[in-house]
């Protein structure tokens, strides 16, 4: 049914002006036709409805052909019809009885063709509005495939480009992975080779005390058995106190380095006599203006923290002596709620703020000391904290009075 309609539809669909010949010869076409249904209707019509089949070709040819087509068509058809059916037939005399038959039929063609041009026209409308709906329905549909495809290719770069961020995310989760292992690793060796150092400082103090110091104090005693012997050459004991003044200084240099290497007082009387001790030896050597903010009745913390407490102090004071250009330093150590605290402070020149940013940021750079300090802090559970201005330089250590259980276990191996 519908590709009977389709075809109803183009047989009836007006020709552009641009076909005259094939517009003209369909409206002979149509008029020869309508001459010859005539003569085969002519037994049934007889001498009535002459011009019947006529106006069917005229209104076909004004909506199909056009005007003057159509007019070709009425012309054609009425001299065929007047010419075969109209008494007195096959001639052209229009006889009076058919002449208004003939004006009848010419007024009804104008009004066939009238009709059909208006409709022809609204047609060719309806058409060009078909076909401008037609292509931009096709355009649409054109423009939705053009974006379904660059949809489909926007999901299929945004799931590669998915899938290469979660490949990347996991190659750098596994370097922080890495990185965090490495520092870990390092930050272990770190407070072991500290631990070690510490170690082989108590052996050398020791060393030094019982072999060099005792080998000294043999040779006093000899020295001063030779002057007994020898009391009448006062050359000779001239000789003797120049050699006893020498091993005296001797003696004396390597009782200082055993303590500074690892100063008895530390383990017999705790940091707190051990920091007086030191400071005021640092003052001596350096010429620096040291004072001690200490209790006397000051709690001894785990063996570990002294040692780190005390190392700290050291470097820190060497640091005052070495870079600051100080005058005077205060050290402070006491107790706060389960926590002990020691800052290290002078009136020196302070540090370069790009320095000091390196110093806070752990960065490669600042110093093995520093690093050192902070990593024994660390490895304690407390913190260390670096201030610098145009007033001075303060380090300040923060370290729980008491040790955890994994700490003592720790200090245990280590010892």
């Amino acid at each position: 049914m519908t590709a009977f309609s389709a075809r109803v539809s183009n047989f009836f669909s007006p020709m552009r002006r641009e076909f005259v010949i094939e517009r003209y010869t369909v409206a002979l076409a149509t008029a020869v036709l309508a001459v010859l249904l005539r003569w085969a209707l002519d037994p049934v019509l007889g001498h009535v409805a002459f011009y019947a089949t006529v106006y069917c070709a005229v209104a076909f040819c004004s909506i199909v052909c056009g005007v003057w087509p159509s007019i070709l068509s009425a012309v054609g058809g009425f001299i065929g019809v007047f010419y075969w059916f109209v008494d007195p037939r096959h001639t052209l005399i229009i006889p009076r009885s058919e002449i208004h038959g003939a004006i009848g039929f010419f007024i009804v063609c104008v009004v066939l063709i009238g009709f059909g041009e208006a409709n022809r026209r609204k047609q060719f409308r309806l058409n060009r509005t078909i076909i401008a709906l037609t292509t931009e329905a096709n355009e649409r549909k054109r423009a939705e495939a053009a974006l379904q495809r660059a949809h489909d290719e926007l999901e299929h770069r945004v799931e590669q480009r998915t899938a290469e961020l979660y490949q990347a995310m996991n190659r750098l989760e596994s370097e922080i992975d890495v990185r965090k292992r490495a520092e870990e690793q390092l930050r272990q060796l770190s407070v072991r080779l500290m631990s070690l150092q510490d170690e082989e400082r108590r052996r050398l103090a020791r060393d030094l005390h019982d072999t060099a110091g005792q080998t000294l104090a043999a040779i006093k005693m000899i020295s001063a058995t030779i002057q007994q012997i020898a009391a009448q050459s006062p050359e000779i004991l001239r000789l003797l106190d120049e050699l006893d003044s020498f091993t005296d200084n001797a003696l004396q240099e390597i009782r200082t380095t055993s303590y500074l290497l690892h100063p008895p007082l530390l383990d017999e009387a705790g940091i707190g006599s051990a920091a007086r001790w030191f400071v005021e030896g640092f003052a001596k050597r350096s010429g620096i203006q040291a004072e001690c903010d200490i209790a006397e009745d000051f709690d001894r913390p785990p063996r570990n923290h002294e040692l780190v407490l005390f190392r700290i102090l050291q470097e820190s004071l060497t640091n005052v002596h070495r870079h600051s250009g100080a005058s005077s330093a205060l050290v402070r150590l006491h107790l706060e709620t389960g926590l002990i605290r020691l800052e290290v402070r002078d009136n020196g020149a302070g540090m370069p703020e790009e320095r000091l940013k390196h110093l806070r940021e752990d960065a490669i750079g600042s110093g093995v000391g520093i690093i050192g300090m902070r990593e024994r802090v660390h490895e304690l559970g407390g913190s260390l904290e670096i201030q610098s201005g145009q007033g001075g330089t303060t380090v300040s250590v923060v370290l729980p009075q008491k040790a955890s259980s994994s700490q003592s276990r720790r200090g245990i191996s280590a010892a």
